[in-house]
């Protein structure tokens, strides 16, 4: 039996394929489900993005994960490979916030995680009998988890040198933007800290990646368990970048942790310094009155942090831009992805806009984070991308890198300028950053 596993990219608005040469970062999860995949079954990974699917591959099983921006393509993908009599399961975020949507191009649904149904769809595959949607009984305990299989890849085609793994899987946390805990469950769960420490071990043997990704939505979550996970990580003199939330500036010790176990960068779910905007979509977690002393403390460690940004909240007004940038500066952030809010499907705050009559339309090609596809609460929609649009350029402006990365220099300064020049080449162009990943 042969299974192909595909990662789609995305439809421009003439409807054509976005191609590239590279990836920027390397995903997990089509590996991870190639390492769930059991012995003697082939398996092949595709990246859409990079290079051509040749539909007329010899296979018995498809399978497609996407987010709502991708569902468009994979159901291109999906519909050809059936024409020619080649079943298709689908998973990932959209397909489980939309399955019936889904199963109009597939034969299969994975509603949620795969470890439980993974090998139930090879079997029913292998017999010529996919029921339509499989979900599992119960949430993954994450014991005994498999190494994705990276050596499926071609490595040389992702810029950033990364290797993924994951610590935690689900959030305790219930943002109305995210699919977080529809998809993984309320319920935080993590992995044995030994069984982390080894895949890391495992990972960093192969050599040709400088360093890992931990793809947790918040990895000091669980503080016992990260601690656990650091110290084991200390001899192995590995270098580490990860999500966490903007407390982590809270906690001295396990700052200097962070730092004396390898990690180098923190992804941060800002969002927004507007205590009404993080109200509006029940971002408790974060305080923006604690912001400039969070970050601060990360900084005074020697370790380079980013922070998201979120327009488009319902706390924002026209003057939310100019006053997120200068806040930015403020902190020195080295580097902050800017999105406009985009209600996908499932989320709680599609379901509030769409009773307010707020959204027209479910194009999911345009569900990408950078263009309005609802209507703002407190200005239009070409208000609210002009002024998205603006920000980017005024935060990668020559003035802003300068005061955020060059007066004072430090540690990271030629690692932050290098992006910081790249994406402003690009957003002014209207280029998002985004889209290199």
């Amino acid at each position: 039996m042969k299974v192909l596993l595909v990662q789609p990219s995305r439809l421009e608005p003439d409807g054509s394929v976005y191609r590239n040469k590279t990836r920027w970062l390397l995903g997990m999860t089509l590996p991870y489900l190639a390492a769930l995949t059991p012995p003697g079954i082939d398996v092949a990974i595709k990246d859409d993005l990079y290079e051509d699917i040749d539909f007329g591959e010899p296979c018995d099983l498809v399978g497609l994960t996407c987010m709502s921006h991708q569902a468009s393509r994979a159901y291109q993908i999906a519909d050809e490979f059936r024409k020619r009599g080649v079943p298709v399961v689908i998973g990932g975020f959209h397909a489980t916030l939309a399955p019936d949507e889904a199963l109009q191009h597939a034969d299969g649904v994975v509603i949620g995680e795969a470890e439980g149904v993974w090998s139930k769809v090879l079997e029913d595959a292998a017999s010529g009998h996919l029921e339509g949607r499989y979900l599992s009984s119960q949430l993954s305990d994450l014991k005994g988890l498999p190494t994705p299989r990276y050596d499926l890849l071609d490595l040389s085609r992702y810029r950033i040198p990364n290797l993924p793994a994951q610590t935690t899987r689900g959030c305790p946390y219930a943002c109305s933007y995210c699919e977080v805990t529809q998809v993984y469950g309320a319920r935080f769960r993590y992995r044995p800290p030994e069984e982390v420490v080894e895949e890391v071990r495992v990972l960093m043997s192969l050599g040709k990646r400088k360093f890992v990704y931990f793809v947790d939505d918040i990895f000091n979550a669980h503080r016992k368990h990260a601690f656990a996970v650091m110290e084991g990580l200390r001899p192995l003199n590995v270098a580490w970048t990860c999500l966490c939330t903007a407390n982590v500036g809270d906690d001295a010790e396990m700052l200097d942790l962070m730092r004396a176990s390898g990690c180098r960068h923190i992804n941060i779910g800002m969002e927004s310094v507007s205590p009404e905007s993080l109200k509006s979509v029940n971002k408790k977690q974060n305080h923006a009155d604690k912001y400039a002393e969070q970050f601060a403390a990360i900084r005074k460690r020697g370790i380079e942090f980013s922070l998201n940004v979120m327009f488009g909240l319902d706390g924002d007004t026209k003057e939310s831009f100019d006053a997120t940038v200068t806040k930015l500066i403020e902190y020195r952030a080295p580097l902050s992805f800017m999105f406009i809010l985009s209600p996908r499907v499932g989320l709680k705050i599609r379901d509030e806009l769409m009773a307010q009559g707020r959204i027209d339309h479910s194009d999911w090609d345009r569900y990408h984070s950078y263009e309005c596809v609802f209507e703002p609460k407190n200005m239009t929609r070409e208000e609210l991308e002009d002024g998205f649009w603006r920000a980017q350029r005024q935060f990668y402006s020559y003035g802003s890198i300068a005061k955020r990365i060059l007066f004072p220099p430090n540690r990271h300064t030629i690692q932050s300028l290098i992006p910081n020049l790249f994406f402003r080449w690009g957003v002014n162009r209207k280029i998002h950053p985004l889209t290199y990943y």
